[in-house]
């Protein structure tokens, strides 16, 4: 039996589309514990703030450090040989684009910025996700959409909304990105 020409070409074709897959199921796998671990971040902070909103931003200075390193164990642990540069250098500039932010236009209501912080991340989950994968994507769509619909809808439980759905968004995108 000879193989050919396009029974090759069609092996070849197969043989990429199963490495793409793989690639992009290794790449789920590597984000799911960090979407965890923030949508635990999202959970404890915004609660706090809703139980005790004149000590809302405390939980998320002492959360975001503890978190950050949390990241970068993560990271090391997942052994995919990555920059490690890359990371403090991403998350400094977001860190400073957000103060930066909030500098300038001075938010009266820290919900404000209790919103303005998850749609800057679900907007980095959407530009992720159309090179990365489209469960990303979805993952930030869910949580500008939440995000905005609690901001609106719901002012007065607007940080337990963010606590509960918020973090839950973050954490059941993690988990779906586990699935295979």
């Amino acid at each position: 039996m000879s193989v050919t020409q396009q029974d090759a070409a069609e092996a070849l074709r197969l043989v990429h589309d199963a490495g793409t897959r793989s690639e992009l199921l290794r790449g789920y796998q590597s984000a799911s514990p960090h979407l965890i671990l923030w949508g635990c971040v999202y959970f404890v902070a915004y609660a706090f703030g809703y139980f005790w909103p004149t000590q809302a931003g405390l939980p998320w200075i002492v959360l975001v450090p503890i978190a950050s390193i949390g990241d970068v164990i993560i990271g090391k642990r997942d052994r995919t040989g990555g920059d490690w540069t890359i990371f403090p250098i991403l998350f400094c500039t977001f860190l400073a684009f957000i103060i930066g932010t909030a500098f300038i236009m001075q938010p009266h209501d820290p919900k404000q910025m209790g919103a303005f912080v998850p749609l800057l991340v679900a907007a980095c989950y959407i530009a992720l996700g159309v090179g990365a994968g489209k469960r990303i994507m979805y993952t930030g769509v869910a949580l500008g959409v939440l995000t905005l619909f609690g901001f609106f809808a719901l002012p007065a439980f607007f940080l337990l909304w963010m606590a509960v759905v918020g973090g839950g968004a973050l954490i059941l995108g993690g988990l779906w990105l586990r699935q295979v």
